[in-house]
């Protein structure tokens, strides 16, 4: 049957640190309905889907963990969970780096999310995540990518190197973004 790798939920807490985690039918690491796992030095790659995905109100710490080669996004992040992601290479996946949607959080700091093959962070549905000195580049399509009722935060990050640009916001996400500061 498909299988994920490592699923937390239902409040699970406790730290996963320095596996290999890799080859999942689903997600290699899955976050849900209050979770508050720590993941730290790990590497998450070659799944069939996505590396991380957080979702039902998840929560989490993503520390220093390398997440790359997965088919789908890095990290998928979505209903209501808003994990801590810092330090983390988020890199050559074969879709694109943070997928945030359907309302969405996530604090993303310090990261590098470089040489996906599309957006290296889109957010739509409603997604709002904030994203802080994360370097964004070498991707596909743009760094970022915003639409559909979506919004975040964006201060400090270096954008620049990405095929299409550093930024698409449609229209009718503009009043829901705030950019400071970030290298474009």
């Amino acid at each position: 049957g498909k299988s994920g790798g490592v699923l937390a939920h239902e409040n699970g807490q406790g730290t996963l640190e320095y596996n290999d985690i890799f080859d999942n039918a689903l997600s290699g690491v899955e976050l849900k309905t209050g979770a508050h796992t720590t993941l730290r030095h790990n590497r998450v790659y070659n799944g069939k889907t996505g590396g991380v995905f957080v979702h039902e109100s998840g929560r989490g710490t993503l520390e220093d963990n390398e997440i790359f080669a997965n088919a789908y996004s890095g990290v998928e992040i979505k209903t209501g969970a808003n994990p801590i992601l810092r330090r983390n290479r988020i890199h050559d996946g074969k879709w694109g780096g943070v997928y945030v949607h359907d309302n969405g959080l996530g604090e993303l700091e310090d990261n590098e999310i470089i040489s996906n093959t599309m957006t290296g962070v889109l957010v739509n549905t409603g997604g709002n995540p904030t994203l802080r000195r994360n370097r964004i580049s070498n991707n596909g399509r743009e760094a970022i990518v915003i639409r559909d009722n979506a919004g975040g935060r964006f201060e400090k990050n270096d954008l620049r190197g990405s095929t299409n640009g550093f930024m698409t916001v449609a229209p009718d996400c503009e009043a829901r973004v705030t950019l400071t500061d970030n290298r474009e």
